[in-house]
């Protein structure tokens, strides 16, 4: 036929597939629905069909303009802002003094590291950036349960233990609680666009992973695992009722937790409470780290500290620290800026989609980002408790670099799709 002929000379000028379909059957509607005005005029149907082809025009100038609209974005003004703030984390490893913990100069192991780090960091992004982010939604169940089977396997066969944590050493591969919370966040994001359970499965399996990353054990990812899963919860198309029951319900069994948990706290555990109300009682314990931090600060000024104070993990929780020393708060509300800024982007970019489980997938990445980001900046500033805690994409540590960059992968993902609609797309 005349159409399919015009058709195929079109689609084959754009390069996606997904947008050569959907093209496809937009422009064969539209020649359908002028031949049938045609027809009506008395047009033969070759006649009508070739009069309809005629008003599209250049197949290869459509074909051409087609392409350009739909071909896949990149985000580059979200990627130059990563690579600004990956520029500025070698500034903390360079001034940091290893030699006070490690007993020798550090510095050029650290880079090296740094290197490989920031090498896995790129190609994960790139990675995540051209897999097909909706692919995931129908495996979100079994992406769940893998995310299960890895923290019950933490929790009761455990490789190592580093600082009281459990830790699963598969080769050079590293997995701990902190790995396992991706997994959920593309579970829950799932979960929640299907609607498929009622709010006492929800809770069950909310609070399942909840236990075992406790258990593990690891409040400051329980704490982020358990806000994102607030944060998307609220945001979805679950009724205002079933809301509020699932809330107050949830909220009471984590009351509940506490009130049996306290008692068994150790005194070193206390402690640390005690010195964050109160560091100057506990200067020769657990404040002492309060007082440092707050002694640097004062210190630093708009442009530096003529003298750089030994902060402990000065390169990992404390990178923001470290570098408002060397070059104070210029620099320091510099970084926060860009910090601030990549969420911002983030969530204009969500704003922007149509597609429910891509819009629930960027806004439970970027409360993921966010909340560390938040708590950590906070933590500094003595507005909340220290725990172990690093700033995305300043601190160092290969961990949280790679959990940072699957936000910001998914986040190109999402955006290099937005505006492919295809036929079958769920829209909000």
């Amino acid at each position: 036929m005349q159409s399919e002929r015009f058709l195929n000379k079109v689609t084959a000028f754009i390069r996606s597939k997904e947008a050569q379909v959907h093209v496809y059957d937009e422009l064969k509607h539209h020649i359908e629905h002028s031949k049938n005005a045609w027809l009506k005029k008395g047009y033969t149907p070759d006649e009508a069909e070739r009069k309809a082809i005629d008003e599209m025009g250049s197949p290869s100038a459509l074909g051409k303009s087609m392409d350009k609209i739909h071909r896949p974005k990149v985000d580059w003004l979200l990627i130059s802002l990563v690579a600004i703030l990956l520029g500025a984390s070698f500034i903390p490893i360079l001034t940091f003094d290893s030699t006070v913990i490690f007993g020798a100069d550090m510095t050029n192991y650290f880079i090296r590291n740094k290197w490989l780090h920031l090498l896995c960091a790129v190609l994960l992004i790139a990675a995540l950036m051209y897999i097909d982010y909706r692919k995931l939604e129908r495996f979100s169940l079994a992406i769940y349960l893998g995310a299960l089977i890895l923290l019950m396997i933490l929790n009761y066969f455990p490789t190592a233990m580093v600082s009281g944590q459990s830790y699963l050493m598969v080769g050079p591969i590293q997995i701990q609680v902190w790995t396992v919370l991706p997994l959920l966040l593309i579970a829950w994001a799932g979960f929640f666009t299907q609607k498929k359970f009622k709010s006492w499965q929800l809770i069950i399996l909310f609070v399942l992973p909840l236990w075992f990353i406790l258990r593990a054990p690891n409040l400051t990812a329980a704490l982020i695992y358990a806000g994102v899963v607030t944060i998307l919860f609220y945001l979805s198309d679950y009724s205002l009722k079933s809301k509020i029951l699932t809330s107050i319900t949830v909220i009471g069994l984590i009351a509940s937790a506490v009130f049996l948990m306290t008692p068994q706290l150790h005194h070193y555990q206390l402690v640390r409470i005690y010195a964050f109300l109160n560091p100057e009682s506990y200067a020769t314990q657990e404040g002492y780290i309060y007082l440092a931090i707050k002694n640097a600060l004062n210190e630093a000024g708009w442009f530096g500290a003529e003298t750089i104070r030994y902060i402990p993990e000065g390169h990992t929780d404390f990178a923001l620290v470290q570098l408002i020393q060397e070059f104070g708060y210029i620099a320091g509300i510099a970084v926060v800026t860009v910090l601030f800024a990549i969420a911002i982007r983030i969530l204009w970019e969500a704003k922007q989609l149509t597609r429910s489980y891509g819009k629930m997938l960027v806004i439970g990445a970027v409360s993921f980002y966010c909340m560390q980001f938040g708590y950590s900046v906070a933590m500094i500033l003595g507005w909340l408790p220290i725990i172990g805690l690093s700033l995305p994409f300043i601190s160092y540590g290969f961990t949280s670099l790679l959990i940072n960059s699957f936000v910001i992968g998914t986040a190109l993902s999402v955006y290099r799709r937005k505006t492919f609609i295809g036929s079958g797309a769920q829209q909000n």
